[in-house]
């Protein structure tokens, strides 16, 4: 035995004298993303007819004809696009009871229980009567108001109900003097900042809201450029990033980073994502963590709580459940600052954060470095399934990564080549994209490394 492979053995007989055995579960994570913000609602597609007006396309789905042009890439003059409609949101806050609106998002989300439940677009004050930030109440309702004129408007007469009311035909009065959430006589402004700090709402949109609140209902404004959130039970974290319509200042990446760091997040961030949702504030939730891919091994579907996360030519994936599913055993050191996997005779020694790992005695260089999700070892997929001689393949079609091992079992198909970068899948997560008809077999293509002889 060399010097150097000496020294490692010793390095890490001494570790494994000093970890204690870890549960094979992944509550840190799963704690973690039941605190984050809530993405509801589905993406949605829609073939433009022509030159289709953009607003009553808008307004047709529910949302704001400044979202929806936000939300395309292009000028938008063309017609005949396949438009992605806005109805995919991020709640501003985890939790709340009552109103939420985000003045950089220009949309109201209403919470019951908690949980966001419905989501409209609203106009905000134009610059120099800005929307006020801070918690208020409901104070006041009314069923088609006469609108008192303010020192600043033309009228100097009350405005009583009809079409030529601004108000609309309902109000819904803040602790805030003066400022309201109401119907409006001029719903294209809706989505736009014009308004001198009232929130203007469809007035479809009023109706029902009106029908939701109550005096005394809270009412929270903010003023969040970007938002972090996951749809529960989805494994993917999504960042939306909005206008700065104020402009108050732009969203940095670091600026992202803390927000992932109060729920334990920010190691395994893609920064490449996030660095690519922050160039345009498109408001359309992108994912930045995880993915809806399907690991499994000898056939059965690993439970992650959160999706593999690609990291340079591999995945970085919670150590718990694969090494549970692969049967072996976790052991961590003091302060997660190394993790050690058993099974029979192999040994790999991780470091979070260490490019280097220490693989049944040899020192090797990983393509992803391991890190930590809310406290819990983040391991690399492809590095973890090779050192303990599994194999590992891609199906596509069940867009799915593939781990066999064991005696006797084998591969459905094969090659006689490693799997490169280029085999393994390009999309996290996103299902924005509208996939075009493809002339590919409906049979999966099926990519493996070969399995080590043992």
């Amino acid at each position: 035995m060399s010097t150097r492979a000496l020294r490692i053995s010793v390095v890490l007989a001494l570790i494994l004298a000093g970890t204690a055995p870890s549960a094979l579960a992944q509550a840190e994570i799963e704690r973690a993303l039941a605190r984050l913000p809530v993405v509801f609602g589905e993406r949605t597609l829609y073939a433009r007819k022509g030159k289709e007006n953009l607003y009553d396309i808008a307004r047709r789905f529910g949302v704001s004809a400044s979202a929806l042009h936000n939300a395309n890439i292009g000028d938008l003059l063309a017609g005949d696009e396949l438009l992605l409609i806005p109805t995919l949101h991020i709640a501003p806050v985890p939790t709340a009871d009552g109103i939420v609106v985000n003045l950089t998002e220009r949309n109201l989300y209403l919470y019951r229980d908690g949980r966001p439940v419905r989501c409209f677009p609203v106009a905000i004050g134009m610059r120099g009567w800005e929307t006020p930030t801070g918690d208020f109440q409901v104070v006041n309702m009314r069923k088609n108001p006469t609108w008192f004129p303010p020192k600043w408007a033309v009228e100097e007469k009350p405005v009583p109900p009809g079409p030529d009311n601004p108000l609309g035909d309902r109000w819904m009065g803040l602790s805030a003097p003066g400022y309201g959430i109401h119907a409006t006589n001029a719903p294209s402004s809706v989505g736009r900042y014009v308004s001198h700090g009232c929130l203007r709402m469809y007035p479809e949109h009023a109706h029902e809201l009106y029908e939701m609140v109550k005096i005394g209902t809270p009412v929270k404004i903010v003023y969040y450029g970007a938002v972090v959130g996951t749809r529960p039970g989805e494994g993917v974290v999504y960042l939306a990033h909005y206008p700065d319509p104020y402009q108050l200042g732009e969203v940095t990446r670091s600026d992202v980073l803390r927000q992932l760091a109060d729920y334990g997040l920010d190691r395994i961030a893609d920064v490449d994502a996030i660095d690519a949702a922050l160039q345009r504030p498109a408001g359309v939730p992108a994912p930045i963590i995880g993915s809806r891919l399907r690991v499994s091994v000898n056939g059965r579907t690993v439970p992650f709580a959160l999706g593999p996360t690609r990291v340079g030519a591999d995945w970085l994936v919670p150590a718990g459940p694969l090494l549970s599913a692969m049967g072996a055993t976790l052991d961590i050191g003091p302060g997660a600052s190394y993790v050690v996997i058993r099974r029979g005779d192999q040994r790999v020694l991780f470091s979070p954060g260490n490019p280097e790992a220490i693989i049944n005695g040899q020192l090797v260089r990983l393509d992803a470095a391991p890190q930590l999700a809310a406290g819990h070892p983040m391991i690399p997929l492809r590095a973890t399934a090779t050192a303990l001689q599994a194999s590992l393949g891609w199906d596509e079609a069940a867009n799915a990564l593939l781990v066999w091992d064991g005696p006797g079992i084998r591969p459905l198909a094969s090659v006689d080549q490693p799997a490169h970068r280029r085999d393994w899948p390009a999309l996290r997560a996103d299902d924005a994209q509208a996939r075009q008809p493809s002339d590919r077999p409906s049979r999966p293509r099926l990519v493996f490394a070969p399995r080590r002889s043992r």
